[in-house]
């Protein structure tokens, strides 16, 4: 499913991977003297090797901005990697929590005091402490702009195969998953592809293109890997109620269309959208350029420094 890490070596090595989206206009661009005497120490060892897939994105974002070391920091709680931001004499420990669990069940433990962490599964109406921030997401793998370049020309030409489209695995949300895939099956109003199985990473990909409608549901927790493949692809997407915030929403029917709890809305708001060609492609467009500005790696490198100015050293 992940592209090979000497894959993602050799892309970096050509230069060509920063030649992706432009972010200089992003609210959270920052500028070379405010991070002037800006360090940041990262772990040697992560907690959960497997979490270096999802936290590399921020790794190389940071490397690209500050000075970044390789340090001895312990990693003490599951599902968070800690880092040490530095500015001005001190040492701050911040968290990148990316556990899919929207609860932070470490929080208040002896030990577990962070001067900032960031929650990628972000729970709507937050958790009543100002130093928990929504972390954004990350997709699955560190190249999907390399890998959807083609798949962004294929899409905006329009020239579909299929009304909606979707791939699922059944280990994670089995219930809504398999419920969705079920109604769209057994309908005749909109022609459905894909279903309870996956295929790899660059063929989902070229998949999502070829598609009017995409649909989001659930993984592990709310967001899903595959939203933000959508997104950087560009897709219109209709997607089960995200129960968690990204740092700036995602506005229904705008960046989005959400179907209700129950799903008993899903086929007909794909059915809307498969035929209605302006207002597809503009919440097609406005999702692809919320991933710009938002969700591509360096935006939320910049969206993660500059909070991190705001909030510890303010």
């Amino acid at each position: 499913m992940y592209p090979a890490a000497s894959r993602v070596r050799e892309v970096l090595k050509t230069g060509l991977l920063s030649l992706q989206p432009a972010v200089a206009d992003c609210e959270w661009k920052v500028e070379p003297p405010q991070l002037q005497g800006v360090r940041i120490h990262w772990p040697k060892t992560l907690e959960w090797d497997r979490a270096w897939t999802w936290m590399e994105p921020l790794f190389r974002g940071f490397r690209l901005r500050v000075p970044l070391t390789l340090a001895d920091i312990p990693q003490r709680l599951k599902g968070i990697v800690l880092i040490e931001f530095h500015r001005g004499g001190r040492v701050y420990h911040v968290g990148l929590n990316y556990s899919d669990d929207p609860e932070c069940t470490h929080f208040g433990a002896n030990g577990t005091s962070l001067d900032l962490e960031f929650k990628m599964q972000y729970r709507n109406g937050g958790y009543g402490e100002r130093n928990i921030v929504p972390g954004g997401y990350i997709s699955d793998a560190m190249l999907v702009d390399w890998y959807a370049r083609g798949p962004r020309k294929v899409r905006d030409r329009q020239r579909f195969e299929w009304d909606v489209y979707g791939r699922f695995g059944t280990q994670f949300a089995t219930g809504i998953r398999t419920q969705a895939v079920e109604m769209l099956k057994n309908q005749r109003r909109v022609e459905f592809y894909g279903g309870l199985r996956t295929v790899s990473f660059e063929k989902f990909l070229g998949e999502i293109a070829r598609a009017r409608v995409c649909i989001d549901l659930p993984g592990n927790g709310p967001f899903c890997y595959r939203l933000v493949n959508y997104l950087a692809v560009g897709a219109c997407v209709v997607s089960y109620p995200h129960a968690t915030s990204m740092p700036v929403p995602l506005v229904d029917r705008r960046h989005i269309v959400y179907t209700k709890p129950d799903l008993s809305d899903l086929v007909e708001l794909c059915e809307r959208y498969v035929n209605d060609a302006p207002a597809r492609e503009a919440i097609k467009d406005a999702g692809r350029e919320y991933y710009r500005k938002h969700l591509y790696w360096r935006s939320l490198a910049d969206y993660y420094l500059s909070t991190m100015l705001r909030t510890l050293t303010q």
